[in-house]
């Protein structure tokens, strides 16, 4: 009886693989295609929003990164309602070909001085269709890993999310290196950005056929009623408050201390190639990082590890920035970015512990999309806007306080790893 036990368990393992792999796969490429954004968004914005201030031009690009998080809310209520009736798998499939077809289209987009103003209006529009493929990404991909995860793994599975989040900012950040290195500045401006936009809408069509290979965790045969947002405000009300509050931090800080450490960089007159070589370390020691954090939260519990990263954060926003200021980059990187793997490890599983299956989809999907269309996509407006003011140094400041916010609510919280995960 041994051989047919272990053959089911060496079947189970495969498919567990299976789901990683589809999960991840796909993420790193919604990730990567998402954040070239920002980190191109100082070679393309004067093609698009041409100004003889830099600044307005920077902050007209910013504006329409913020404008892609305000989509994300529809779109997980679009698509949750997808992954909660017709099965995770459906859902993030359409989610990667949505990304993938809006960044070509990106990448093939002719510059204002070609068509004037219709080049503004299509790129808002694309940022708009990634920003609703984003937004059903986020509690589509976090559900499929966590539902599909064997007990007292939860959080190393859940950790696939943050860690494909790092390695696809990784490739974003690399390729801006790679980039920066053998192409001249106005050659970035000229052709150079639109190069990792072509990448990755190829990548993503390979991941969209890597996904529809994958396992579906959700029982679909009962035709799963849709539950709406207001019953997750209802019913799971402190729930809701906590998603809210940590997402903010973690958005914010990461968009505006990681993802956007290349354009607060350039704000400090550090060049861009020491820049982008900083975030790209920094990143992929997250990503390494992420997993291990992930396991720990297992053994440990969320709530000491997300502690941990949110009052790290607290402490070291300013003194990061600090550093950067004085030409030290890599050192101001580095002292952000392990609390903020911490922090990023244990926050989707954490959360998603605190809601039953039929939330997952759209309940707390829409409620992390806003969070961070609110918070965490504005952080690159904000520290532009700030700049341009003379206010750089608060900025920092401002991170510091969500991060320590965040960081009383977690201690607040009640421990979720050594519980069942909820249904209904």
């Amino acid at each position: 009886m041994a051989v047919p036990h272990a053959a089911v368990r060496s079947a189970a393992e495969g498919e567990r693989r299976r789901v990683v792999v589809a999960g991840a796969a796909g993420n790193t490429v919604e990730w990567f295609d998402w954040t070239v954004y920002a980190l191109f968004a100082v070679y393309f914005s004067e093609q698009f929003f041409p100004s003889s201030d830099e600044f307005a031009s920077l902050l007209s690009t910013f504006a329409v990164f913020a404008v892609g998080f305000l989509a994300r809310p529809l779109g997980s209520v679009l698509l949750g309602r997808i992954a909660d009736r017709r099965g995770r798998k459906a859902a993030l499939s359409v989610s990667i070909l949505m990304m993938a077809g809006a960044s070509l289209a990106i990448a093939l987009l002719p510059t204002a001085d070609r068509i004037g103003m219709a080049a503004a209006v299509l790129l808002v529009v694309l940022r708009l269709v990634q920003g609703l493929s984003l937004g059903g990404e986020t509690a589509a991909v976090g559900a499929y890993l966590v539902e599909s995860a064997p007990d007292g793994r939860r959080g190393r599975f859940g950790s696939v999310y943050p860690m494909t989040i790092m390695i696809g900012t990784v490739l974003g950040s690399l390729t801006g290196l790679v980039l920066t290195a053998v192409l001249t500045g106005e050659q970035m401006k000229d052709f150079g950005w639109r190069i990792p936009f072509v990448i990755g809408g190829l990548m993503g069509l390979i991941g969209f056929f890597v996904r529809r290979g994958a396992h579906e965790p959700l029982d679909t045969s009962h035709g799963h009623e849709q539950a709406p947002i207001r019953r997750s405000l209802r019913e799971h009300r402190g729930a809701a408050a906590a998603v809210f509050v940590l997402v903010g931090a973690a958005g914010l800080s990461f968009f505006g201390l990681v993802a956007g450490f290349p354009t607060l960089a350039k704000f400090y007159g550090v060049g861009g190639e020491a820049a982008f070589e900083a975030n790209t370390i920094g990143l992929a020691l997250m990503a390494v990082l992420v997993p291990l954090l992930g396991v720990l939260s297992d053994r440990v519990g969320r709530r000491p590890v997300l502690a941990f990263g949110m009052l790290g954060v607290a402490l070291t926003a300013v003194p990061a920035i600090a550093l950067l200021a004085g030409g030290q980059p890599m050192i101001a990187q580095l002292l952000i970015v392990v609390p903020e793997a911490a922090m990023q490890a244990a926050l989707m599983v954490a959360l998603i512990e605190r809601f039953p299956t039929s939330l997952r989809g759209t309940g707390f999907g829409a409620i992390w999309a806003l969070s961070v269309a609110l918070i965490g996509g504005t952080a690159p407006l904000i520290s532009t806007a700030l700049e341009s003011r003379g206010l750089a140094w608060a900025f920092p400041w401002y991170v510091a306080v969500w991060c320590l916010a965040a960081g009383v609510v977690t201690l607040r919280m009640r421990e979720t790893a050594f519980q069942p995960l909820p249904h209904g």
